[in-house]
């Protein structure tokens, strides 16, 4: 996937087949790194990064942003090779990053219950090459996960406590558990439900400032999104 911009605006140069398909400015046969005109437009074309795949991704329900997914990814010890269990699909935000930092040689696992998120989260991820180490199942991760001595399981449901017994069974022993979710009650339950099984347990959050480079001086940006999500961590022992 490559990037266009013209300094205002990002757009996605996905290749479909034989063309690379751009997001609201049509269809184009050759692209490449460097400068390029379409009509009487000049771009600038990018290699994609990781944030470019989440930041332009076609959103069905709020995503799991880059500052979050940073913070999953290295608390849970990710890299090349791991193999995660995922819970709760989403747009495929969450999953694009693992699955960037587990290539070439690790797999994720995907468990969604709904066939409209896993239908969109298949349409995003399908973007990189590193999805072909995707495994989407349409299913519960609470109770149908039959992965077995994973490196991490990581949720994103509303109920994260009731998959705990299955994370249990599907980790290796030091293998990380993860659960996002948007409220404090949510944060209390999950982390009651680790404490028997789980040591090296965090409930966190992640605070971005944006800030705004002027000619005349430097501020913060006056609209801020300071909460997205809490974090809860585990390890099974």
């Amino acid at each position: 996937m490559y990037i266009l911009t013209d300094g205002k605006r990002k757009y996605a140069a996905v290749k479909r087949g034989d063309v690379y398909r751009i997001n609201d400015l049509g269809v184009v046969k050759n692209l490449d790194v460097g400068k390029t005109k379409l009509g009487l437009r000049e771009f600038l074309v990018l290699p994609a990064n990781l944030n470019d795949y989440m930041s332009t991704l076609r959103r069905k329900a709020q995503i799991i942003v880059l500052k979050d997914a940073a913070y999953i990814i290295a608390r849970c010890g990710i890299r090349a090779g791991s193999v995660v269990v995922e819970g709760g699909a989403g747009s495929g935000s969450l999953t694009t990053a693992l699955l960037y930092f587990t290539y070439p040689s690790g797999k994720v696992y995907t468990y969604e219950m709904r066939e409209d998120f896993a239908n969109i989260a298949r349409e995003n991820v399908s973007r990189g090459e590193f999805s072909k180490n995707w495994v989407l199942k349409i299913g519960d991760v609470r109770k149908d996960v039959i992965e077995r001595d994973v490196d991490a399981f990581i949720l994103d449901i509303p109920d994260p406590w009731n998959a705990v017994d299955m994370a249990r069974e599907a980790l290796r022993v030091s293998g990380c558990f993860a659960a996002y979710v948007p409220t404090y009650n949510q944060v209390e339950k999950v982390y009651r439900a680790l404490e028997k099984n789980f040591v090296d347990l965090e409930a966190c959050e992640i605070i971005k400032r944006e800030l705004v480079v002027g000619e005349l001086g430097t501020r913060p940006d006056n609209v801020e999104v300071a909460h997205t999500g809490f974090m809860v961590f585990g390890r099974k022992i």
